[in-house]
């Protein structure tokens, strides 16, 4: 194993095409899109953002009853019976705010039981009821918004010190991306399969900085399962740059190259053909769905798994809680990774504003969500005759897409997601009518969040793990 690895990695380090050359000249942002002025108007949608967020409200309330409570311990029984009253507001829930889209698809697992695959996706059904019959979700973290958030607060960091080998291709448009791979500290297993691993919206630190899921998911698959990661590295972000082409959730050909290269490498040195299988998250899992319905003739895996993703992102446009809410916070960290890609490449600005963006009105607070985003910079940067354009081109669900997948996909998805609807998966329709697309929905679990146990921290995002585990092994063979 040590030697098929070494050889490998050899032949990773050859290949790799390097960073891009970095420019040497004086880089900053134009001082009307940094002043002060526009960083308070950039801060205003947080704001609101915050007043209409029913995690913050509701919180809110409690603390003011706490206090109140408090209070009324030093003699003032009025302050304790008022304070008892904003309590029970808080845990029942602040009227008002943003309200939630109701979630029709029920929770449960969706796929055809008959017909040329029915046997497989039995035997997947059998062993995700299996594994869920023992899993135990947080007792005291009950809404979508704690799942989501928590995690990234209390999740023990397993993976700062996790080695990886970064390898570099030149895409088709002359961009360079990354992708990063681990071993399992035993070396490298060419009988066991590899996992692609495909962010999220993610941020300019590298992933075993910022120590998510991403890297949760590399610990655990390289210690536990014995089994070698690639990380996609969406372009732009964790550590990398790009001249023009910055990274948009349509493109799918990074990930096809990325693949290409990955499966030749692999049988080229383990002699034997490879085992791959994917896994995505939030953008990822949009990207991946999306990359399976365009390339159904020979998709270079196995199967695919993805997580609080969509199939239909016009539809998610329904979704005003999350478009006023959680999309606000998205949105601004949006701006910054767009701000850094401007100090990078010189003429970005110049060439944004060739291309139509407006880029005064980027950075400000009438670009407030992350539908904004997609609208003023995104689709006109790239092209694309409106959002529902650039949607239309990153959607499964568009052009009949969704009938092309031609491998397991499964969709894992939240009913309390607060940025992404599981109704914009279409569970129902598209597992009748395509006997590769399944789902599993539950109803607790946030957005790439399902903690888990008592003391969650402990745990991590082994549910997400573990479901990546579960499936590749029912689906393996």
């Amino acid at each position: 194993m040590t030697s098929v690895q070494e050889k490998l990695l050899e032949h990773l380090r050859t290949c790799s095409k390097g960073a891009p050359p970095a420019d040497k000249r004086e880089k900053s942002l134009p001082q009307e899109l940094v002043s002060w002025s526009q960083r308070v108007d950039m801060l205003l949608p947080l704001v609101l953002a915050a007043w209409r967020c029913k995690l913050l409200r509701d919180a809110a309330a409690m603390m003011v009853g706490l206090g109140l409570v408090i209070a009324g311990g030093f003699g003032r029984p009025l302050h304790s019976i008022v304070g008892l009253l904003f309590l029970a507001i808080g845990i029942r829930g602040l009227p008002g705010g943003a309200p939630f889209l109701e979630v029709k698809t029920e929770a449960g697992f969706y796929a055809a039981r008959h017909g040329r695959y029915g046997t497989r996706n039995e035997h997947i059904c059998k062993a995700f009821e299996g594994w869920l019959s023992t899993h135990v979700p947080c007792p005291w973290q009950r809404s979508g918004e704690l799942c989501t958030v928590l995690p990234y607060l209390l999740n023990q960091k397993r993976s700062s010190d996790l080695p990886y080998e970064r390898c570099w291709l030149e895409a088709e448009d002359g961009e360079r991306f990354a992708f990063d791979w681990v071993f399992p500290p035993t070396g490298f297993d060419p009988q066991r399969p590899v996992l692609v691993l495909l962010t999220g919206l993610a941020p300019n630190q590298h992933w075993t900085a910022a120590a998510g899921f991403i890297a949760d998911a590399a610990w655990h698959f390289t210690h536990r399962a014995n089994m070698t990661v690639v990380v996609l590295v969406a372009r732009g972000t964790m550590d990398t740059q790009v001249n023009k082409n910055l990274f948009h959730g349509a493109r799918v050909t990074d990930l096809r190259q990325m693949l290409e290269f990955t499966h030749s490498s692999l049988e080229k040195f383990s002699g034997i053909k490879p085992k791959i299988f994917a896994a995505g998250y939030s953008m990822g899992a949009i990207i991946l769905a999306n990359y399976c319905g365009h390339y159904d003739k020979d998709p270079l895996i196995a199967g695919g798994i993805h997580f609080s993703g969509l199939h239909d992102a016009a539809f998610n446009m329904n979704f005003k809680y999350s478009e006023e809410t959680w999309q606000a916070y998205l949105a601004y960290n949006l701006k910054w990774t767009i701000a850094v890609s401007a100090q990078e490449e010189v003429g970005f600005i110049v060439q944004a504003s060739k291309r139509g963006v407006d880029m005064n009105r980027i950075m400000s607070g009438k670009v407030a969500s992350v539908v904004d985003i997609d609208k003023d910079f995104v689709s006109v940067y790239n092209g694309y005759d409106g959002v529902l354009d650039y949607y239309r081109d990153l959607s499964l669900a568009s052009d009949d897409k969704w009938r092309n997948v031609s491998i397991p996909l499964l969709a894992v998805a939240a009913r309390d997601d607060p940025i992404t609807h599981c109704d914009a998966l279409r569970a129902k329709e598209f597992s009748a009518d395509n006997h590769n697309l399944l789902f599993l929905i539950t109803d607790r679990g946030g957005h790439v969040g399902w903690p888990r146990g008592v003391r969650p921290w402990k745990h991590g995002w082994d549910f997400i793990n573990e479901a990546i585990q579960v499936f590749i092994q029912s689906t393996d063979g």
